[in-house]
């Protein structure tokens, strides 16, 4: 699986689970989920068990405190080189 693929994943989760407006112009692999406010802290939870249930990948600490963790292209950055 490569980025690509975990990307648009995520980003279809995301828009599912999050109920995101398809008519939403800013959202996408790269906006900021958090900052944006399409992400809460309840919402960060649920995302980290999608994230080890459909890629079997546990995020550490200091790749859930970086920057590149605030993007759909970010995440699947980081699940692709922890798989």
């Amino acid at each position: 699986m490569d980025a690509h693929d975990v990307a648009e994943q995520t980003e279809a989760y995301i828009r599912n689970h999050f109920a995101i407006n398809p008519r939403d112009d800013r959202f996408g692999p790269r906006v900021e989920l958090f900052a944006g406010g399409y992400v809460d802290s309840v919402g960060l939870a649920e995302l980290l068990e999608f994230i080890q249930d459909q890629f079997g990948v546990v995020i550490p600490d200091e790749d859930l405190l970086s920057d590149d963790f605030a993007t759909i292209e970010g995440i699947a950055l980081i699940v692709c080189r922890l798989t």
